[in-house]
């Protein structure tokens, strides 16, 4: 009795284990990545659309 509830201990917490490893795996990329992907966005692509509006406006003048 005792082997069997312990097999069967045992198996919930490898179900317990695999859902929290998936819940991991959704997570996506962490906050300092972010942080660096929003001061990229600023310093490199900003730039890069207003000078391409600025091209595209001079062609209506």
């Amino acid at each position: 009795m005792s082997e069997e509830l312990n097999h069967e201990i045992l198996d919930e917490l490898k179900k317990i284990n695999q859902k929290l490893d998936a819940m991991d795996k959704q997570r996506g990329i962490s906050a300092p990545l972010k942080f660096i992907a929003v001061i990229i966005g600023f310093i490199i692509i900003g730039p890069m659309i207003m000078i391409a509006i600025g091209i595209i406006s001079n062609f209506f003048k």
